[in-house]
């Protein structure tokens, strides 16, 4: 079921929603080679979970060569169905812990020191 803020959604500017959709796809398509112990960061208007933060760097811990895939999110409703998450990355929790998360690749850059 939609999420009532988004059943009577309307697009205002239609050619400048347009533009966003062909510069997101564009940016998502990026890909990059990481290698262990990389800093990388969301790219711009990708991120989907709560961690790390936007521009809070993470750190590279593994590629996985098969991506696993979230047999709970069996919904094709939600953005995280079938998401191949491919990247494990290492980041420092509200307690001080590093805490290992997994992730789609394809939203993640290197980060500019």
């Amino acid at each position: 079921m939609l999420k009532e803020r988004f059943r009577n959604r309307q697009i205002e500017n239609v050619p400048e929603h347009i533009n966003k959709l062909r510069t997101a796809r564009l940016v998502f398509d990026k890909s990059y080679d990481f290698k262990l112990g990389d800093l990388v960061v969301w790219k711009k208007g990708l991120k989907n979970k709560a961690r790390p933060l936007f521009n809070e760097p993470a750190i590279v811990m593994q590629i996985l060569d098969t991506p696993l895939r979230d047999q709970e999110k069996q919904d094709s409703g939600t953005p995280y169905f079938n998401e191949p998450l491919d990247l494990v990355l290492g980041l420092i929790d509200d307690d001080g812990d590093f805490v290992i998360f997994y992730y789609d690749k394809r939203r993640f850059e290197p980060y500019q020191e």
